[in-house]
């Protein structure tokens, strides 16, 4: 089990070492909190008073939700336990390569050389294509530092530089990163 970001990228979050909004952390942005509209499950605009996408009629949908036993509150929207962010080429690129250049002083030499040896290709999208596994197995092997808390400290910047990686690969190639983060 765990929390998982998915969309223009994807991967999981580092348990216990990363937080779900660790992009906030690299560029200047707050997440939007997703909706979905009981029943039918499709992406709510709470602007909205029913799934038009599915239902007729307000009443339609209500019913539904009643058969579905998800009407209690008289609402016909919940709320994801997600967010997502839209992150842009224009407004966050420059910010993000600045923060990552941050991150990389405070990992290993021999990590960052690890990092610089992945293909830059589309599989640096997809986290669970093991791109990533070369740089991030050194984390458990570095013997210099003995403090537990400065080895917690090192996770959290290599947990945020390998989203942050993704990241900057999306933009790097395309206009935009749209990303969709469980809590």
């Amino acid at each position: 089990m765990g929390r998982f970001y998915d969309g223009d990228i994807q991967g999981k979050f580092w348990f216990g070492i990363q937080d779900s909004n660790d992009v906030e952390n690299l560029v200047t942005i707050k997440g939007n909190t997703d909706y979905s509209w009981k029943a039918c499950n499709c992406c709510a605009e709470v602007d909205e008073d029913y799934c038009r996408q599915c239902y007729e009629t307000k009443e339609e949908h209500i019913e539904a939700a009643i058969e579905a036993e998800e009407y209690e509150d008289e609402c016909l929207y919940y709320e994801d336990s997600s967010q997502g962010y839209i992150i842009d080429k224009e407004t966050h690129y420059e910010e993000l390569v600045k923060n990552m250049e941050l991150l990389k002083k405070e990992i290993p030499e021999k990590i960052i050389n690890e990092f610089e040896k992945i293909e830059q290709n589309d599989k640096i999208l997809d986290a669970f294509t093991g791109v990533f596994n070369e740089p991030t197995k050194y984390i458990n092997d570095d013997d210099t530092n003995t403090d537990d808390n400065k080895k917690q400290q090192l996770r959290v910047f290599l947990a945020r530089y390998t989203l942050g990686y993704q990241i900057e690969y999306c933009l790097r190639t395309t206009e935009s990163c749209n990303i969709n983060c469980e809590y």
